[in-house]
């Protein structure tokens, strides 16, 4: 009996993980356990793109509604593009949906924006002196970020936060590459010299 245990523990353990299309099609059927783990894996990055683009990380409940947008759709997914980007795109839309219903508000506030955000502010184990200087320019990122128009700041977290390649942009946001490329020039350019800015008044 002990020895079954052990053998069913086991085979527990070994069992691989479900690629992409096995998850899709769990979910299509609607098996518990495929469900479960779409939402596990693609949780945490639902929740980050949407603390990004809101602002905000009381954003839970908006999450919940998202997965639930999302499982009621898989039946559309056609695999044109990842399940990730696809992914995204639903995240994306309920996000700027409600922005839209928040219009008295400042379209977008970096309070928690992730400290790993933007490739400039990664770093591996830092000294305290170093740490400092992280919290400074991360201080800097977040004033300037807050103060670029939504279509320049969304396309550095789809490119700079999230990973997204120029085309994946380019088909989420329905413009051409070249476009992406030359708006993402002028955010990164624009963010910059804001960072600068607060960089030089702080040092005054």
């Amino acid at each position: 009996m002990q020895k079954m245990r052990t053998e069913e523990q086991t085979s527990t353990e070994l069992q691989p993980e479900l690629t992409e299309a096995e998850l899709i099609a769990g979910c299509r059927a609607g098996n518990h356990q495929a469900l479960d783990e779409l939402v596990k894996r693609y949780h945490g990055a639902v929740l980050r793109v949407c603390v990004s683009l809101l602002g905000s990380r009381d954003v839970e409940d908006l999450v919940q509604d998202i997965f639930i947008k999302i499982l009621r759709r898989i039946n559309t997914f056609e695999g044109r593009s990842s399940l990730f980007t696809w992914i995204y795109e639903i995240t994306a839309n309920h996000c700027r949906d409600e922005l839209r219903r928040r219009k008295h508000r400042r379209w977008f506030s970096l309070q928690s924006l992730p400290a790993e955000s933007v490739e400039q502010i990664k770093a591996n184990e830092a000294s305290a002196s170093d740490q400092m200087e992280r919290d400074e320019l991360h201080g800097h990122l977040r004033q300037a970020l807050n103060q670029l128009e939504p279509k320049y700041r969304e396309l550095i977290v789809l490119r700079d936060l999230e990973g997204l390649s120029y085309e994946e942009i380019a088909k989420l946001n329905k413009m051409a590459v070249n476009l992406v490329k030359s708006r993402l020039f002028q955010a990164r350019k624009i963010l910059t010299s804001k960072m600068k800015k607060f960089a030089e008044g702080y040092h005054e």
